[in-house]
């Protein structure tokens, strides 16, 4: 899976819209990747 298809599929359970399910995808990952950067 993509992050377009992970996207879609959110949106599609939420029924939020694409473009706000993204933005918040792209929040989740970022905060992911400053935790894991920080503790290595």
């Amino acid at each position: 899976m993509n992050k377009q298809e992970l996207v879609d599929a959110v949106a599609a359970k939420t029924g939020d819209s694409k473009v706000g399910t993204g933005e918040t995808i792209d929040a989740v990952i970022a905060a992911i990747m400053g935790e894991l950067t920080r503790c290595s």
